[in-house]
């Protein structure tokens, strides 16, 4: 739930009682909010009385109660404002010891990041999803990137191309990057294009929680996803003004500083942040020379050209409108970065630079007597410099620039039919114009490309008795995709340009049934899909020849599972058996020596199990925590070529594990974590194999007062000589220390004092 939905909230959670003065005698009040539908008391509830000359605000306890000891008789206004139920305000007359009962009527309400109604699920534990959410504040050291965080999670299995910084790639139960898709505050990341996010670029400042969506899409996602979904939530608005700075240095020429503040002003809530990076990256790594079975030629080397420098910076602002909420912002990403290459063959001069931007608008509130609503408008703006004179890394020297612009709308009602029958709508529509220019030819521009979309689709929740809920929803999408070249249209055709329309639809089904003591059991079944980037149907106008023919990637998608918790002991519990099958994988092929084209030829089957438990233990003035999951996966290729039918997919492996233990005593925490996989393959062909790896890392932090702390972490602790995806290495032992201070502000206190 997110703080800042009004001023009463904000009085509330300081938990403030002003009292003017007044002469008259004392009456206790006593008022208990519930729920209309359940009777179920309703939980922070917002309530202020407001007489004459006396303003009372407090909130609801876990029992829906809140009480004053001193209210003096007369007339009054009540006002009770909470998220997901209607808002009340009336007269009150008291005139002896008064104790009211106020029911609430649930409400949806479509906010930023959740549907809120009478009885919230934010967790999605009630929802046929198996979703994980990751905090970047508890498990994350200062200067992480997002791939760096998501190694916590179950399911999931990250590929990066060097140390930190570098280009990263995310594969859920199985799937290629493409297929899976990564949000920034609802904002679709992937682009036409294709190659999938890096999450490599993407800094952890600012991100509040990350979310990973195994299996079933909430419709709030389009519902389309073929692999899954990461939706990153940055920081929040609202709440007492606050201010946090950090900074930390580390192994590698490591460096990072942040600073931001959040206060209200005016009736607006105000968030900024900037966030400044940098590492050297020069780590030690064995470099074999290329020469897998000569050890005379064997050598220890440093890593070259792999620094990074990057400058983030996010601007929001919010406010409410009547009913309503109002709310925009924006986040910038600069990068400035060398490509080292592989192991055996660094690269000494190329770079790569980018600038990124996001803009959001985003409004909602309620619709109707039982619904809600929320409309959204963004702009994103990537431009990205390739800089290879030498020809290092590509087959020539290139010197390029490219920009991808695009806009999209997105609208989403909720509405209640009856009690507990929820239904969502939704519609989108979205534009990409990708753009390029060849630098070493005075900026003449390259082949460029246009993708329109839209899609509609919605989700009902039917609650069928004895605590079974029913999930359903299906959606609909259409892309126009054109190809242009030096600004004209490519005569494929006689004066006409290269166009290319299709749809594609997909629809699921779930349910969730309460079983016993906190236990509950959820599946679904669905078919989702993947549309070919452009990079696939148009290919680059060199090695790679595109194809118009090419269909969308298609999967079916099964999995059943058991979920617990609970608020002490076992707080966590989930095991999950999945079966994916996918259809018309598009694979690139060689036929010629040097030209491949894009083909639908592949075909997979991925099954597995996953687990994941936490657990919290108070003993002697100790807390212990334990966080483990386990992940057995088996990744098949089905594909028509003999070679390569019945093999293991790329960068699949089998098992996977990761376990993390801290313990708290007074203001000290110690923590201690382990990462494992098993032996897995490079190559489709299963014939470069990446040995089973073990990474162990360990951190210590103290607490001094409520506001600052100073931790100290180590990663890869038995400094592990690994490589990633065809020979690129991985750092080993790292160092890092971090100061962190985080503190309410007085001076923007008096400041939003002064201009409320």
């Amino acid at each position: 739930m997110r703080s800042g939905f009004s001023f009463f909230w904000l009085l509330a959670a300081l938990g403030l009682v002003v009292c003017r003065s007044t002469g008259a005698e004392a009456i206790d009040a006593d008022i208990t909010v519930v729920d209309s539908d359940t009777g179920a008391p309703v939980v922070g509830a917002a309530v202020s009385l407001e007489s004459a000359d006396q303003l009372l605000i407090g909130v609801s306890d876990e029992g829906g109660r809140i009480q004053w000891p001193a209210v003096s008789p007369g007339t009054w206004r009540l006002h009770i404002i909470t998220l997901g139920f209607e808002s009340v305000d009336r007269e009150l007359l008291i005139s002896g010891p008064f104790s009211e009962r106020i029911s609430l009527r649930p409400q949806p309400l479509l906010m930023d990041e959740m549907v809120v109604r009478g009885i919230r699920d934010a967790d999605q534990i009630r929802a046929p999803v198996f979703v994980e959410s990751i905090t970047p504040a508890e498990v994350a050291t200062p200067g992480a990137d997002i791939a760096q965080l998501l190694q916590v999670a179950t399911g999931i299995s990250i590929r990066r191309y060097g140390g930190l910084g570098s280009s990263s790639t995310v594969s859920i139960r199985g799937s290629t990057s493409e297929q899976v898709l990564v949000y920034l505050d609802g904002i679709p990341l992937n682009r036409a294009g294709g190659g999938g996010v890096d999450l490599g670029a993407m800094p952890v400042a600012g991100i509040e929680s990350v979310d990973v969506y195994r299996g079933a899409v909430p419709a709030r996602f389009g519902g389309n996803s073929l692999g899954g979904v990461l939706h990153l939530r940055t920081r929040s608005l609202g709440g007492a003004p606050r201010w946090h700075m950090q900074t930390s240095k580390g192994s590698f020429g490591a460096q990072q500083a942040s600073v931001s503040a959040a206060t209200p002003w005016k009736g607006f809530d105000l968030m900024a942040l900037a966030d400044v990076n940098h590492s050297n990256n020069d780590f030690r790594f064995f470099d074999d020379n290329g020469t897998e079975y000569n050890l005379g030629d064997d050598t220890w080397a440093s890593r070259r050209n792999s620094d990074f420098t990057s400058l983030r910076t996010i601007v929001k602002m919010g406010r409410r409108v009547g009913a309503h909420r109002l709310q925009v912002h924006g986040v910038h990403d600069v990068r400035h970065k060398g490509l080292p290459g592989i192991g055996n063959f660094q690269s000494l001069q190329t770079r790569f630079d980018t600038w990124n931007h996001l803009a959001e608008a985003l409004l909602y509130g309620p619709f109707g007597n039982a619904g809600g609503y929320r409309l959204r408008l963004y702009h994103s703006l990537d431009r990205g410099t390739f800089k290879d004179l030498a020809g290092e890394v590509g087959a020539a020297r290139d010197h390029d620039e490219t920009t991808t612009r695009g806009v999209g709308a997105r609208g989403e009602i909720a509405q209640l039919a009856g009690q507990q029958r929820l239904i969502t709508l939704f519609a989108d529509t979205r534009q990409e114009q990708f753009d390029g220019r060849d630098l070493l030819r005075d900026g003449a521009p390259k082949p460029s490309a246009r993708r329109r979309a839209v899609s509609v689709g919605g989700e009902a929740e039917v609650p069928v008795g004895m605590g079974i809920i029913v999930h359903t929803g299906g959606q609909w999408e259409g892309f126009d995709d054109r190809f242009f070249d030096d600004g004209n249209f490519v005569p494929a055709a006689p004066l006409s340009p290269i166009h290319d329309r299709r749809g594609l639809w997909g629809a699921r089904v779930g349910f969730s049934a309460d079983v016993a003591a906190g236990w509950i059991v959820k599946g679904h079944a669905g078919r989702y899909g993947r549309a070919p980037s452009f990079f696939e149907l148009f290919g680059d106008r060199g090695a790679i020849v595109g194809n118009t023919d090419l269909t969308p990637e298609s999967g079916q998608q099964r999995d059943l599972g058991l979920h617990h918790r609970a608020d002490d002991g076992l707080t966590l519990a989930e095991i999950v058996a999945y079966d994916n099958r996918v259809e018309d994988l598009i694979r690139f092929v060689q036929n010629s020596q040097y030209v491949s084209r894009a083909h639908n030829i592949g075909r997979a089957s991925l099954r597995g199990v996953e687990t994941r438990i936490e657990a919290r233990l108070r003993l002697a003035g100790w807390a212990f925590s334990l966080h483990a999951g386990y992940t057995y996966q088996q990744a098949e290729n089905r594909s028509p070529f003999s070679f390569e039918k019945g093999n293991d997919l790329p960068n699949a492996p089998r098992h996977r594990s990761q376990l993390r233990i801290g313990t708290d005593t007074g203001p000290w925490h110690v923590h201690w974590d382990l990462r494992r996989e098993s032996r897995h393959f490079l190559d489709r062909a299963n014939l470069r194999p990446i040995a089973a790896r073990t990474i162990h890392g360990a951190g210590i932090r103290r607490q001094f007062g409520k506001g600052m702390s100073v931790a100290a972490e180590i990663s890869n602790l038995t400094d592990n000589g690994v490589a990633d995806l065809w020979g690129y290495p991985l750092p080993g032992r790292s160092v890092s220390i971090s100061l962190s201070v985080e503190h309410p502000s007085s001076h923007l206190s008096n400041m939003s004092r002064g201009n409320q």
